[in-house]
C-alpha cells in the first residue's frame, strides 16, 4: 500500500486523462483513501442493510464503517432509526454483537440505559450535574426506502428525495418491506472500493468471466448490438414484448440498456432472456412470489446507488450487495438474499437453488477485482483508454467520484 510524505490532491486529480481509468495512486494511496472516507463515505447516503433484518420493535443490527459504529433499530412506533453506537458517559460501545433484540439499549460498562428513541432513561442531574435530556444518543439521518435502510454520517445530509421517489416507485411492488433475509455471505475482498464499483458498472468483462450470468440477461447481447446494429432489431422486439407485459402488470417499463436514472443512482427494469422468469441457473423460479406480484416474469429491477450499494430484484427474490471500505486495498462486501417473509426454507425455497447465480457471479467478480488491484499497484501500470461503447458507465462513475473529491469538505458528527 503506497503512502507518500503528503498528498498533493490537485496534482493527482490533474494527472487523470479524460475518458481514461484512474492513476494507480487512487487505488493504493492511504491518503487518498482517507479523502475518500471524509468526502464520500462520511458525506453521502449509504446503504446500511435491509429493513427486514429488524422486523419487530426492539430488533437491531450494527454496522461499522472505519472508526464509526452505528446501531440501526426499529423503535416502539415501528419506525427505523439509527444511532451512533457510543455511550454518552465514557464512550463505550453499547451493542457489542451484530444483531439483537432488546426493549432498551444498555451500555455494558456502567449500565447507562437508553430507550429505543435514543433518550437516556436514568436521572443524571443530581450525580452528574447535567440533565439526562442532554445525554441522548447521537442520531444519524435515516431513510427506510421501500425496505432498504440508508444512513448518512454527515450533519449536512445531501438531498435524497429524487432517489427516494425513483426507487420507491419502481421497488415497492417487489415487497421488500414484507420480506426476510434468507441468507447472507460476507467477503473480504483485497481490492479498493472503487475497483469493485467500477467492475459493477460494465459488462465488457462478462463474456470471458460470467457464463452463468450471461445466459439469463441481455447485457452481452446489448453490447454486441452496439458493435453490430443489425442485432438491435431483435433486442427492440424483445423489449417491446416485455414492456407490454410490464404495463399490463402495472410496472415501470425498461429496456436492455444499463442506464443511470440520476446523477448517482439507477432504478431500471430490464427484460430477462426468453425462457427465464427469474435470474436463476435454469431460469425457473426459486422461491414464492414476493410483494404485489400475482404472476411470474417481471424482468429484473436493477438498483445502483453510489457509493456502496447495488441490487437485482425479481418476482421471487432480491439480491443486494453492500460495500464497506476497510483500507485502500481491502473491502468488506456483504451479499444478501431476500425472499417473502412467509417462505419456509426447505419447503418453499432451498439455498442450493436460490444462491448459485449471484454467489458464483459475485465470487468471479471478487477474483477479477483482486487481480486488478495487484495490477494497478505495479510501478508499470499506466491507465489505458475506456471503450466508448462498453465502458461509458464506468467513466460516468469515475467522473462522479472525481467531482466528489473537488467538492467542499463535509461537516462531521462528533458522536
Amino acid at each position: 500500500m503506497a503512502r507518500g510524505p503528503s498528498l498533493d490532491l490537485p496534482a493527482l486529480l490533474a494527472s487523470r486523462r479524460p475518458n481514461s481509468p484512474l492513476p494507480g495512486a487512487f487505488y493504493t494511496d492511504t491518503d487518498v483513501f482517507a479523502v475518500d472516507m471524509d468526502r464520500i463515505f462520511h458525506r453521502r447516503w449509504l446503504f446500511a442493510g435491509p429493513a427486514c433484518m429488524i422486523p419487530n420493535p426492539g430488533d437491531w443490527f450494527t454496522w461499522a464503517l472505519g472508526k464509526e459504529s452505528i446501531v440501526v433499530l426499529r423503535d416502539e412506533r415501528g419506525a427505523v432509526q439509527a444511532f451512533h453506537n457510543v455511550c454518552r458517559h465514557r464512550g463505550s460501545r453499547i451493542c457489542t454483537s451484530e444483531t439483537g433484540h432488546s426493549g432498551r439499549l444498555v451500555c455494558p460498562y456502567h449500565a447507562w440505559t437508553y430507550g429505543l428513541d435514543g433518550k437516556l432513561l436514568m436521572n443524571t442531574e443530581k450525580e452528574f450535574g447535567i440533565d439526562r435530556s442532554q445525554l441522548s444518543l447521537h442520531r444519524l439521518p435515516t431513510k427506510d426506502i421501500a425496505g432498504l435502510v440508508f444512513v448518512c454520517f454527515s450533519d449536512d445530509a445531501p438531498d435524497f428525495a429524487p432517489v427516494e421517489r425513483d426507487v420507491i416507485h419502481r421497488l415497492k411492488p417487489h415487497g421488500l418491506d414484507r420480506a426476510k433475509v434468507a441468507h447472507a455471505i460476507d467477503y473480504v475482498v483485497p481490492a479498493n472500493w472503487k475497483i469493485i464499483f467500477e467492475n459493477n458498472r460494465e459488462c465488457y468483462h462478462c463474456p470471458p468471466n460470467h457464463k452463468e450470468y450471461n445466459v439469463a440477461t441481455y447485457d452481452v447481447a446489448r453490447d454486441m448490438a452496439k458493435l453490430d446494429p443489425r442485432k438491435q432489431a431483435d433486442l427492440d422486439a424483445r423489449v417491446a414484448e416485455c414492456n407490454a407485459r410490464f404495463r399490463a402488470l402495472g410496472l415501470d417499463e425498461g429496456d436492455t440498456q444499463s442506464i443511470m436514472t440520476g446523477e448517482y443512482w439507477r432504478a431500471h427494469r430490464t427484460p430477462l432472456m426468453t425462457g427465464f422468469t427469474t435470474q436463476s441457473m435454469d431460469g425457473k423460479p426459486v422461491a414464492p412470489l414476493m410483494g404485489d406480484f400475482k404472476e411470474r416474469d417481471v424482468g429484473t429491477l436493477r438498483l445502483t446507488i453510489f457509493p456502496n450499494f447495488w441490487q437485482h430484484a425479481g418476482d421471487d427474490y432480491a439480491c443486494a450487495t453492500r460495500i464497506t471500505p476497510v483500507s485502500a486495498d481491502q473491502c468488506h462486501v456483504r451479499v444478501i438474499w431476500m425472499v417473502h417473509k412467509d417462505a419456509v426454507e426447505g419447503r418453499d425455497y432451498t439455498l442450493d437453488r436460490l444462491l448459485p447465480i449471484w454467489q458464483i457471479t459475485s465470487e468471479q467478480d471478487w477474483k477479477i477485482c483482486t487481480d486488478q488491484q495487484i495490477g494497478v499497484s505495479s510501478s508499470h501500470y499506466v491507465p489505458g483508454p475506456y471503450s466508448t461503447l462498453r465502458e461509458q458507465n464506468v467513466n460516468h462513475f469515475v467522473e462522479w467520484y472525481l467531482g466528489e473529491l473537488t467538492g467542499p469538505q463535509p461537516l462531521r458528527k462528533t458522536g
